[in-house]
């Protein structure tokens, strides 16, 4: 009888551990509306942690174990009702960078709290009055092992059944399990160790000289210089590739004299948070965390004494980066303001801002990042509206037709070749040596009943196959006629991200100190090699080949 009662108590005392992590998963489900299945998963992913803690043998590591994961729900309990979402690594920052005066205003502003902890204790007490360590180890170690099993078979079947292998195991674990409880706050705490890290090598970096020289000056000339960076914007609808049967570049075209496209440019990754960097860094999908050591292209341009402006819409990553826009003389970030339909501020207004620079300044390196074409494609004014029916006029049984997605895209193409050929016009000065970089963070995979890009491990050629234009004025010509033949000679040639910071520097006619240079990485020299290329996936490790 009381051996029937001991295991009632162990089976209740192991429910109410169930219930532990699944409480805040319950919470942030409801506030969020993640429904059932949500809650589901979650018991799931626990499961391993209430197996392991069902052979403790000794009631007090059981205990012990029990209040420290009701710690940890319970902090994500707290962010979840004050925050609706679970423990970041910025709060924890926050908290390490707080004050006891201020942590003091914080707990007594929020000390309502404590009253929605009530019922996830009383569950702890419960778990640890009731357990009872199990008499029949045999039996205790073969239902441990069934719980044990059934997650890593869950997580088989996601990534192999219904994702087919397009998201990788590290990708599904940091983004499904990892950021969830019980597992969250610990999760978090190394991200914020990491964010910590990161930030002290960014500190360090500011310190660090690229020995940037230049061996050839325009005398008597202005200098302007500019890196524009678009969003999913795709190769194949650019009809300045000369194969698109849409006339979708018309303006740029029309400045083909001055003016050229590589043919075989890869983005090195399908995610703007990786690709960015990477494009203005010396960071490579195989060394990504070259980026937070050190800074941005504008170094070797503030060293060679250039005047240095970030221009970027507010959503972009350049906004709130600090350490890819830091050194520069401003950050200039430009709000998106729509109202009925009409683009008040946005891509357009850095058409101005770029004008009004070139006027006040006779050397000067801008870069600038777009809103672009980002899905949904609505990044275009009404006059650029031609062609129709499309997603953004039409019905939604209407827009599962991918047509009407491919002609909101190219309504937005119109627009940004519009936008990229005023610039051209505004640095296109009398008695001013000016070249132009234009390059796509990713592509876009248009598909039928919707659009997308960057949480696929697996990407296609549409994510990451896209535009690298250049621009010259015919004073930038006359000046580096080499240079301008030389990557007429390289439009076929293979090209990836890894490339645009060489060919920056090489565009103004920076050198590198030995140990940052790299000439044969841009497309402006006669030392160019082709290379390996690279595609970092959105778990921030895989590397994928897109050329094997």
């Amino acid at each position: 009888m009381n051996h029937n009662k001991d295991r009632i108590f162990r089976l209740v005392s192991l429910v109410c551990l169930a219930i532990i992590p699944l409480y805040p998963n319950a919470a942030y489900a409801l506030t969020n509306n993640s429904g059932i299945t949500y809650v589901l998963t979650g018991f799931v992913f626990s499961l391993p942690v209430i197996a392991l803690l069902s052979l403790l043998h000794r009631k007090w590591i059981y205990c012990v174990l029990t209040s420290i994961l009701t710690i940890l729900a319970l902090i994500d309990l707290t962010m979840v009702d004050l925050y609706n979402d679970y423990l970041l690594p910025g709060a924890i920052i926050s908290t390490i960078n707080t004050n006891p005066q201020e942590a003091a205003e914080f707990y007594h502003t929020n000390v309502r709290e404590i009253f929605s902890w009530i019922p996830l204790v009383l569950v702890c007490v419960a778990a640890c009055l009731l357990y009872k360590p199990s008499s029949d180890r045999k039996i205790t170690c073969c239902v441990a092992l069934v719980a044990l099993l059934i997650s890593p078979l869950f997580v088989t079947y996601k990534l192999a059944g219904f994702y087919k292998g397009q998201v990788t195991l590290r990708y599904y674990m940091d983004n499904r399990i990892w950021n969830r409880p019980p597992y969250n706050v610990p999760f978090q705490c190394v991200n914020a160790h990491i964010s910590l890290t990161r930030k002290r090598q960014w500190e360090n970096m500011k310190n660090i000289d690229m020995g940037a020289t230049r061996r050839v000056l325009p005398e008597g000339k202005n200098e302007i210089y500019v890196l524009a960076i678009g969003e999913s914007l795709r190769y194949d609808n650019v009809s300045l590739n000369g194969q698109y049967k849409r006339t979708t570049t018309p303006r740029l075209e029309a400045m083909q004299s001055n003016l050229m496209l590589f043919d075989d440019y890869y983005s090195q990754a399908c995610l703007t948070m990786y690709s960015v960097p990477q494009l203005v860094t010396r960071a490579t999908p195989d060394n990504f965390e070259l980026c937070y050591a050190e800074r941005s292209i504008i170094e070797p341009f503030r060293e060679c004494g250039f005047k240095v402006f970030t221009i970027v819409s507010s959503t972009n990553l350049l906004s709130y980066e600090q350490y890819l826009s830091d050194g520069v003389d401003s950050l200039i970030i430009v709000p998106n303001i729509v109202e009925n339909g009409e683009i008040l501020s946005g891509d357009k207004t850095m058409i101005h801002i770029v004008d009004s620079l070139a006027q006040q300044h006779s050397k000067l390196f801008v870069m600038m990042q777009f809103l672009g074409n980002h899905s949904f494609f609505t990044n275009y004014e009404k006059e650029f509206e031609y062609y129709t029916p499309n997603s953004n006029n039409c019905t939604a049984e209407m827009v599962r037709d991918s047509m009407m997605l491919v002609n909101a895209y190219d309504n937005s193409i119109l627009y940004t070749d519009y936008i990229l050929s005023s610039i051209i016009d505004r640095i296109n000065r009398p008695n001013t040596v000016s070249a132009f970089v234009f390059v796509s963070d990713h592509g876009e995979n248009i598909s039928n009943g919707g659009a997308g890009h960057g949480g696929n491990c697996t990407p296609v050629v549409q994510e990451y196959h896209v535009p690298f234009i250049f621009w010259w004025s015919d004073e930038y010509k006359d000046v580096y006629t080499d240079k301008v033949n030389t990557a007429l000679a390289h439009k076929h040639v293979r090209l990836n991200g890894d490339n645009i910071y060489y060919t920056l520097c090489d565009m103004a006619d920076i050198q590198l100190s030995e140990q940052f240079n790299q000439p044969e990485w841009s497309v402006l020299s006669s030392d160019f090699e082709e290379h390996e290329r690279l595609i970092l996936v959105p778990d921030g490790v895989t590397c994928i080949r897109p050329d094997n």
